[in-house]
């Protein structure tokens, strides 16, 4: 059998079921209680009924152990995949600063052989720079859910709960969530979630087509996006459009900064 969490409550309720059920058998209220005379007094067919079923139940749970190993294994894997992607947007952090500061400063060589002094090295300027790559940073730590209906009174991070459930996702720490931008009577503002770590926002990301298949599947999911990335994205999802409209025979998705398709099932 698959391993679950509700695997793991159904065998505790049976093992708790089966034990009630031997000592009420062996006429005693406590496990304290239970010892050799009481269950001397017996019957051969009792404890012939007791063992079948504690058998039985030891090879049921032997099973979920052995499930609950392999998906253990499977975990430690995907965790070492998401460390590596991680480490991979640290170093895109990294290399994104040494940009920022090749773009926006010139080095004092190049001021001194070019005679370029227009554009003084300032604390201004550093700040932006720095500030530019920072916010970057943030972004990689959040993401948007959209398409969950806004009424008066929610609590998002109640929202925010829920879609974890249906991905069957164990939730971290949650920074902040709240709607964005300006409240427009019959429309549903986007909600805006901050998690602690990157990998978090991306192992959630790489979930969320799950969304479609219980009674969530109005609501996605996408990356906190700069303005640059949105204009990209909306030039992408028209491209994707019109590709729908000449074959829609295909079914089309964005992957990779590019419009995907596979042919439909």
């Amino acid at each position: 059998m698959d391993f679950s969490v509700q695997s793991l409550h159904t065998m505790e309720s049976e093992l708790s079921e089966e034990l009630r059920t031997v000592l009420k058998t062996a006429k005693v209220t406590s496990t304290m209680e239970l010892n050799e005379n009481s269950l001397m007094k017996l019957s051969k067919n009792c404890l012939t009924d007791i063992t079948l079923r504690l058998v039985s139940l030891y090879e049921k749970n032997l099973n979920t152990c052995k499930s609950a190993a392999v998906k253990i294994d499977q975990l430690k894997t995907e965790q070492i995949e998401n460390q590596k992607k991680l480490m991979e947007i640290k170093d895109m952090k990294i290399d994104s600063v040494q940009q920022a500061v090749k773009t926006e400063l010139k080095t004092w060589a190049d001021v001194a052989q070019n005679g370029i002094a227009s554009k003084p090295i300032t604390t201004k300027i550093v700040k932006e720079a720095v500030r530019s790559v920072n916010d970057e940073e943030r972004r990689s730590r959040c993401f948007l859910i959209h398409g969950v209906e806004e009424k008066d009174g929610e609590i998002p991070f109640q929202i925010v709960q829920n879609v974890y459930r249906k991905l069957d996702f164990n939730p971290p720490n949650i920074v902040d969530s709240y709607r964005i931008g300006r409240k427009t009577p019959g429309k549903s503002r986007s909600i805006k979630v901050e998690v602690e770590h990157p990998t978090d926002a991306l192992v959630l990301l790489k979930k969320a087509g799950k969304l479609r298949s219980t009674d969530l599947r109005s609501v996605y999911l996408s990356p906190d996006r700069n303005k640059q990335e949105q204009a990209a994205h909306s030039k992408l999802v028209a491209e994707m459009r019109t590709m729908i409209k000449e074959d829609p025979s295909k079914f089309y998705f964005i992957r990779n900064n590019k419009v995907n398709f596979i042919d439909k099932k």
